[in-house]
Formats: C-alpha cells, structure tokens, sequence
C-alpha cells in the first residue's frame, strides 16, 4: 500500500448488502459497477470474499494507505480483520464486481476457514461431485 488521500470524510456504513445473519455468521452481498465506490466500512471480523465476477479495484484506507488489485473471476480469500475503516472504488473500464462477504463471528473459524479455502479451489472435489461410496 502507498500513500495518498482517501475520497471523502470517514462516515461508516454497511460494506454491501445484508442477505443473512445469526450469532455465527454475517453474509453481505457487494456488486459495484465500474467507477462505483462502496461506502467506508470495517471488518470486524475475520471473512471469506467469495467473488463471482472480479474487478480491478483501488482501496484506500483511514490511515491514508492505499492499493490496487486486480481479482479474477471465482476466487474465494480468506481476510483477517481489521479495525482500521476501508473504502473501495472498482476501477475497472467494463467488468461489474460481485462478491459475497462472509463474516466469521466465530472467534475459533478461522480454522474452518482456511480448509474452506481449499474445498472452493479450482481443481478440487466439491459436493457436486459424488462422494466415494456414497449414491450417486
């Protein structure tokens, strides 16, 4: 991350759209078109971005950092959390970014998590795979 000034005052709001909650997870949905950005937000918890449709994205941070990254298609990260607030714009000339946030408000999934990395990664069996002895 580099230096630069970040777009607009610091005002929190929702990183997406809410589509679930209960006392274990949170799901929010984010599409952004090109040139959009989302609000400020924080993640206040460790999550997955389960991304669809990849961007570039510029990112900018209260403290002033800032990055760029290019996220392909059907990716799936695992980000630890943060309590520093985060702004993103996609600045992609054509391509809509669609993700899922996926918030782990268990204190002990990270675990789970990373092993999810895995069964998501291209390559690898997944439930819509029969399973060894099972009916097919």
């Amino acid at each position: 991350m580099t230096q630069a000034i970040a777009p607009g005052p610091v005002v929190l709001g929702d990183p997406g759209t809410l589509l679930f909650e209960n006392e274990r997870i949170r799901v929010w949905e984010l599409v952004m078109k090109p040139g959009e950005i989302c609000n400020w937000h924080v993640h206040e918890y460790d999550h997955l971005l389960v991304v669809m449709e990849g961007a570039s994205i510029e990112a900018w941070r209260a403290d002033g950092s800032t990055g760029k990254l290019d996220i392909p298609d059907n990716q799936v990260l695992y980000i630890p959390r943060t309590e520093q607030p985060e702004i993103a714009r996609n600045a992609s000339a054509s391509k809509t970014l669609r993700e899922l946030i996926i918030d782990l408000k268990d204190d002990h999934a990270e675990p789970t998590a990373r092993a999810l990395l895995r069964f998501f990664q291209p390559g690898t069996a997944t439930t819509s795979h029969p399973l060894p002895g099972g009916p097919s």
